[in-house]
């Protein structure tokens, strides 16, 4: 007999709502006693960077060099002396005179470079006495050597005694295309006080006589 079950089934049924409505109503009541000015948190998870992630501090010391950066510095190749320097030390520490040690460079002036004849020229003009000054004035009266050269013979001859200094500008003073021409007449216009032009008669007499009164003195 079928009828007889139904009572129970919805018995059940209307317990099971009442059920639901309970609860549902405890659980509103909690959420109203909650403080409307204290929100609720809510756990945020945050990434933290792993040590990969950070950007590596340059460190100049521990920094890798490429070797395309390295430029290598090549060695500077030692200075090398000309030849004539050591010929000039050669002959200045050979064991002959003074005069001779002159005489050798005189020699060998010629077939020097330029900056090998000035210095030849200086010691030549160091080491040359007075009494054999006519073995280098074959030099200073050529001239097509540098002036640079004749300059060093030409200042020396102020250092020379009157007839040498003197017959030495009478001779430059005749070859017009001397670079000391000009500087030997007024040389010798100041020593014998009058200027005869191109008349080298003359001149020769009046050098002369000059030398003549000043050895008298």
């Amino acid at each position: 007999m079928p009828a007889p079950s139904a009572p129970a089934n919805n018995g059940r049924l209307v317990f099971g709502a009442l059920a639901v409505a309970v609860v549902g109503g405890v659980v509103a009541f909690a959420l109203l006693q909650q403080s409307p000015t204290q929100p609720v948190a809510i756990p945020v998870a945050v990434a933290t960077p792993t040590p990969a992630d950070a950007p590596a501090a340059f460190n100049a010391h521990t920094a890798p060099v490429s070797v395309a950066d390295v430029s290598a510095t090549p060695a500077a190749a030692p200075a090398v002396a000309p030849a004539w320097e050591s010929n000039i030390d050669q002959i200045l520490r050979s064991n002959v005179s003074e005069a001779q040690m002159a005489q050798m460079l005189i020699g060998i002036l010629p077939t020097l470079p330029e900056d090998g004849q000035i210095e030849a020229a200086n010691h030549i003009a160091n080491l040359l006495p007075d009494s054999a000054y006519s073995s280098v004035r074959p030099l200073l009266l050529n001239a097509s050597l540098p002036e640079s050269v004749l300059s060093v013979f030409f200042t020396d001859l102020m250092n020379r005694d009157d007839p040498t200094k003197l017959n030495a500008f009478l001779d430059i003073a005749q070859i017009p295309n001397h670079p000391f021409h000009d500087e030997a007449l007024s040389d010798l216009q100041i020593y014998v006080g009058d200027d005869y032009g191109t008349d080298w008669t003359k001149w020769r007499t009046a050098v002369n006589g000059y030398l003549k009164s000043a050895n008298e003195q």
